[in-house]
C-alpha cells in the first residue's frame, strides 16, 4: 500500500488533519513534526514543551496551596465542595503533564498511524475514485475548534467574572489553571474524534463499494447521478455517482436522472467531477458526504475483476482494524484518565446543584451556574467521543452483514473463487477486534449507562455525608440531661 510517487502531505487525510494538528501542537500533544520527516523533533519543539511543563507545574503548585482554596471557598462553607473542586483542578493539571509526556514517549506510534491512514486514503482515492471536499471539511473543523475555544473563553471570562464581581473573589490563578487544563483536554478529544471519524468514513467507503456486488445500485435510494450528458473517448460505466456515506442522497435528484441509465449495455458516460457549486458548498450534507465518481463493479464485470476487488477491499478492512488498534495504543490511556477526571467533576458539580437548591444562597446558585457550564462542556465531549467510536464499530461490523447479503443473493451466480473470497472476508470481519477500548472498559454507550449509575450512587453518598444536624443540636450551651439510675434491689 505504499505510494512512493506522491508526497504524504498530498493525501486528503493529511490536508484535513492540519487544523487539529495545529491545536495539538499548541497544547503540547504533538511535539514531533506532522509526518515522519527529518529532524522529527526540533530544538524549538523541545523548548516549547519545556515552557508548557513550567506553566503546568506553576499552576499545580499554586492550586496545592490550602490557604488559596480556603479563600476561594469561604462563602460556601462546604468542605466537600472545596475538596472536590480542588481535586478536579489538580487532576486536570497533572493529566496535562502526563499526556504530554505520553505523546513524547510514543511519538513514533502516531507517525505509524498517520502513515497507515495516509496510505489507505490514497488507495481509496486513486483505485476507487473517491473524492473529498477538502476545503469544506477543513473549514468545518476550524469552525468547531473556534466554537470550542469561544465557549471556553466565555465560561472563563463570563461566569468567573460574575463570581469575582458578585462574591468579591479574585480568581486570576483559577482562570489560568482552567485554561491550561481544558486546552489540553480539547486537543485530545478533537484528535481522537477525528481519528475515529476518518476510520468510520473509510469503513463506509469499503461497505459502499462492497454493495456494488449486489448489482442493484441503479435502484438504490442512496445514489445520486450527476453530469452524464458529456461524451467520452473511452466507454465507462455509470460515472459520477455520489454515495452519501453518512445518510441518504436526495431522492428527487435520483428519480430525475435514473432514466439515463441503460440496462441493456454499458452506458457511455464521461468521468467528470461533481458540480462545483455543491461540492464546495459549506453545509452539513457536504461535510458528511463522500463522493465516488466511478463504479468499480457492475453486471458486466468478470469474475477475475470481482475477485481482485474483494481482495483489495479485504486488505483495506484489515488495515482499518490495525488503525483502530493503533488509536487504542496512542490515546486510550490519556482518554481513560481524562474520563475519570471529568467523572469526578460531574459528581461534585451536581453536588453544587443540590447545595444551591437546598441552601437557597446566591453563592451556591452562582457556583452552580458556573459548574453547569463545565458540566455541559464535559458531557458534550464524552458524548462526542462515544458517538464517533460507536459509529465506527458499527460501520466496521456492517461489512459482515453486507458480505452475507451478497453470498445469499449470488451464491448460484458467482464463481467458487468469488464465494470463497467472500467467506474469507466474512471470517476476517468476525475475528478482528474493532472495539475502541482502554483495557478497563469500551468507549461505547454502555459506558454512558455506567457513568450515570455511578454518578447517582456517589451523589447520594455525598448528600448523606453533608446532612447538617437540626437547629439547636449544635449549640455549645446544649447540655445532655443526666439519667438517674434507680436501684430496684431490696
Amino acid at each position: 500500500m505504499n505510494n512512493d510517487n506522491t508526497k504524504p502531505t498530498d493525501s486528503t487525510f493529511c490536508k484535513i488533519m492540519k487544523p487539529i494538528y495545529y491545536m495539538s501542537k499548541v497544547a503540547g500533544l504533538w511535539p514531533q513534526s506532522f509526518l515522519r520527516t527529518s529532524p522529527g523533533v526540533t530544538v524549538l519543539d523541545i523548548a516549547y514543551l519545556l515552557v508548557l511543563y513550567v506553566m503546568f507545574c506553576f499552576c499545580i503548585l499554586v492550586n496545592v496551596n490550602a490557604k488559596l482554596w480556603d479563600y476561594y471557598m469561604k462563602p460556601f462553607e462546604s468542605d466537600i465542595l472545596r475538596y472536590g473542586l480542588q481535586t478536579h483542578l489538580l487532576n486536570g493539571l497533572n493529566l496535562g503533564v502526563l499526556i504530554s509526556t505520553i505523546n513524547v514517549v510514543q511519538y513514533k506510534r502516531k507517525w505509524d498511524y498517520m502513515e497507515l491512514l495516509d496510505n489507505v486514503t490514497k488507495v481509496v482515492e486513486q483505485e476507487f475514485h473517491v473524492r473529498y471536499p477538502i476545503r469544506v471539511v477543513q473549514t468545518f473543523i476550524t469552525l468547531i475548534i473556534s466554537a470550542e475555544m469561544l465557549y471556553l473563553m466565555l465560561v472563563l471570562s463570563g461566569y468567573y467574572y460574575l463570581i469575582d464581581q458578585t462574591l468579591n473573589i479574585t480568581t486570576t490563578y483559577l482562570y489560568v489553571s482552567y485554561y491550561m487544563m481544558n486546552i489540553s483536554l480539547l486537543a485530545l478529544l478533537n484528535e481522537y474524534t477525528y481519528f475515529t471519524v476518518h476510520i468510520r468514513r473509510l469503513f463506509m467507503i469499503v461497505n459502499r463499494l462492497l454493495k456494488q456486488l449486489l448489482l442493484t445500485d441503479a435502484n438504490s435510494s442512496d445514489t445520486v447521478l450527476l453530469d452524464q450528458n458529456r461524451k467520452s473517448k473511452t466507454p465507462t460505466i455509470a460515472y459520477d455517482e455520489i454515495f452519501t456515506i453518512y445518510g441518504r442522497g436526495p431522492r428527487k435528484d435520483f428519480e430525475t436522472n435514473a432514466g439515463n441509465i441503460k440496462t441493456n449495455g454499458p452506458s457511455k458516460v464521461t468521468a467528470v467531477g461533481p458540480a462545483s457549486a455543491g461540492f464546495n458548498k459549506l453545509s452539513t450534507s457536504t461535510v458528511y458526504t463522500t463522493y465516488v465518481t466511478q463504479f468499480k463493479i457492475d453486471q458486466h464485470s468478470s469474475m477475475d475483476t470481482i475477485v481482485k476487488t474483494i481482495n483489495r477491499l479485504s486488505v483495506l478492512h484489515y488495515h482499518l482494524c490495525d488503525a483502530i488498534r493503533l488509536v487504542n495504543r496512542i490515546s486510550s490511556l490519556p482518554l481513560m484518565l481524562h474520563f475519570g477526571a471529568m467523572f469526578v467533576f460531574l459528581v461534585f458539580g451536581l453536588f453544587t446543584f443540590y447545595k444551591a437548591f437546598n441552601s437557597g444562597s446566591w453563592a451556591f446558585r452562582i457556583m452552580a451556574m458556573a459548574n453547569g457550564a463545565w458540566i455541559a462542556f464535559y458531557i458534550a465531549g464524552i458524548l462526542g467521543v462515544i458517538t464517533a467510536t460507536t459509529a465506527a464499530q458499527n460501520s466496521g461490523r456492517l461489512t459482515g452483514d453486507i458480505v452475507h447479503q451478497i453470498i445469499r443473493k449470488h451464491q448460484n451466480h458467482f464463481s467458487v473463487d468469488v464465494i470463497e473470497k467472500l467467506s474469507t472476508l466474512s471470517l476476517q470481519v468476525k475475528m478482528r477486534d474493532m472495539s475502541f477500548s482502554c483495557g478497563l472498559f469500551h468507549f461505547d454507550w454502555n459506558l454512558v449507562g455506567s457513568i450515570l449509575s455511578a454518578l447517582a450512587m456517589y451523589l447520594v453518598f455525598l448528600i448523606q455525608f453533608d446532612v447538617t444536624p437540626p437547629v439547636g443540636l449544635s449549640s455549645p450551651n446544649l447540655t445532655i440531661p443526666s439519667i438517674e439510675l434507680i436501684n430496684f434491689t431490696v
